[in-house]
């Protein structure tokens, strides 16, 4: 490493603004082809809503009991924290393009599976069960390798926009799932092989268009194909100061390793657990853990799993099919309006308004149905209010795709140390999955048990707990390089290193 120059103690990027600066459009490139790999899992997420209409129908003479119902839609979520779990072992070991690789062959083989099933109905539930468990587990291992990749290939100033694109790819995905259930209705056979076609171009892009992340090749001492790789990302041919400079930072950070014999896997899974239980990882694994939980029982995620049905219990008169279509475009607006504002706001102040609106507009939808329940609203007051449904619907969709959906996703590829990043990203969206797993299966029991109105009265309870912990231990990453943030949690806060209270530089 003799060629590279010495660099000032704590170099923080803003050399981009002194010299050449990395090519702009050549990260927006990478974070479009990464993220592509996250749209067919997240398919997953929608499929049961446009798909159970027809496989409960009681015309349909293979039709699923309500107990093979709630499975079918809940199994994919029961995979999706294994996915998570093994994701980030996967992007550690064998690097982020070979864990975005794998996420395209397991997810299209689960969706040839689903697709199979519509075909050959004799063995339609053991076969649905088999395709969701793969396109869930799919859907665990997308929600970290894309992230990762992004956080540690584009610049400090543009991380945080980055950051929150798996979310839009996953608001893509669930739109596009949407879409073509209205489109095509009951046929979800068809579904599944469109739906089959996209991790095939992903694996494309991967493959020819996506280099590896130099920082995971330095931690695995292939120096030269760092630098050749990070040439690529700043968008130049020649190997620059300022691509020195940032090769230099993550020898630097790699720090020093003793000894080349390589350890066993019970010695590695021990080296593991001594990097997770450290301050600088313990603390952020706990404040994430903790986000997604109030993420997942807030009803962010059900809602999607059961869109139609939920549609319908809140006394929407629109077609539901052309409802769930909209909300998908909400959805999908938001998600790309949150990837350029968290980099004016940060993600403290957008969760709090996040939280705030959801807890208004489930509140107001379970007041709504209470009392019409009960009752106390005419039918002439309905009729005038037809549309008071599917406006709250839609506010609390835009409301929690502004914040509580994409940040503990966007915020675990930032917190934890580099030595770890990828396995405590993984666990912690394992549970964030897991979480949604006993959401989901839990749905059709809180129905028969609370009632619709009781339903929506604990997702506004549980929305304004969530906002209560983030306005007080939610930490601000915004405009913080990954070395600060993970100083910060390596030592006792202070009022120099604060990322809860400390103005934000940007």
């Amino acid at each position: 490493m003799d060629d590279m120059k010495k660099i000032p103690e704590e170099f923080d990027g803003k050399n981009e603004e002194r010299g050449f600066k990395r090519s702009v459009a050549k990260q927006v490139l990478l974070g479009l082809f990464t993220n592509f790999s996250s749209i067919a899992p997240s398919m997953s997420l929608g499929f049961s809503a446009v798909s159970l209409p027809f496989l409960t129908d009681s015309t349909n003479p293979y039709a699923l009991n309500k107990d093979e119902a709630s499975w079918f839609a809940s199994i994919a979520s029961l995979a999706t924290p294994f996915g998570c779990i093994f994701s980030g072992p996967i992007a550690d070991r064998f690097g982020r393009r070979t864990a975005m690789f794998t996420i395209n062959v397991l997810c299209f083989i689960g969706w040839l599976i689903i697709a199979s099933a519509y075909y050959y109905p004799d063995h339609l539930y053991s076969l649905l069960l088999l395709g969701r468990l793969l396109t869930g587990l799919s859907t665990g291992l997308s929600s970290i390798p894309a992230t990762i990749y992004m956080a540690e290939i584009s610049s400090s100033k543009l991380r945080g926009v980055f950051c929150t694109w798996n979310s839009i790819a996953f608001a893509v995905g669930v739109l596009i799932i949407y879409f073509l259930g209205f489109v095509l209705k009951g046929n979800w056979g068809v579904i599944s092989i469109i739906t089959a076609a996209f991790p095939c171009v992903g694996m494309v892009l991967v493959s020819f268009l996506v280099p590896e992340s130099p920082a995971w090749l330095i931690r695995k001492d292939r120096f030269g194909e760092a630098k050749v790789n990070m040439c690529k990302i700043f968008g130049t041919k020649d190997y620059i100061p300022e691509v020195a400079q940032e090769i230099e930072i993550l020898v630097k950070n790699r720090g020093t390793k003793t000894g080349t014999t390589q350890k066993s896997v019970a010695e590695q899974v021990a080296k593991k657990v001594k990097h997770l239980i450290k301050p600088n990882c313990l603390k952020p694994f706990s404040l994430i853990a903790s986000f997604f939980f109030f993420q997942q029982f807030a009803g962010t995620f059900v809602i999607v799993f059961y869109a139609i049905d939920i549609v319908k219990e809140a006394g929407v008169e629109m077609d539901a099919y052309l409802t769930i279509v909209i909300i998908g475009l909400v959805r999908l607006f938001t998600a790309m309006s949150v990837s350029y504002i968290s980099k004016i706001f940060g993600r403290r102040p957008l969760s709090m308004f996040s939280g705030c609106g959801m807890t208004i507009c489930m509140f107001a939808l379970g007041g709504y149905i209470l009392a019409i329940d009960q009752g106390q609203v005419s039918q002439s007051t309905q009729d005038s209010l037809v549309f008071l449904p599917v406006a709250l619907l839609l506010l609390y969709f835009f409301t929690s795709t502004a914040g509580f959906l994409p940040m503990p996703f966007a915020m675990s590829a930032e917190v934890f140390p580099a030595k770890i990043r990828g396995t405590a990203s993984g666990l912690v969206s394992g549970m964030g999955y897991f979480f949604n797993f006993i959401t989901v299966k839990i749905y059709p029991n809180m129905i028969e048990g609370i009632g619709r109105h009781g339903v929506f009265f604990f997702y506004g309870a549980m929305s304004l707990a969530g906002t209560i912990f983030v306005v007080a231990l939610l930490p601000e990453t915004r405009g913080k390089t990954l070395q600060e943030i993970e100083e910060y949690f390596g030592k006792k806060t202070s009022k120099r290193n604060s990322l809860l209270k400390e103005p934000i530089r940007v």
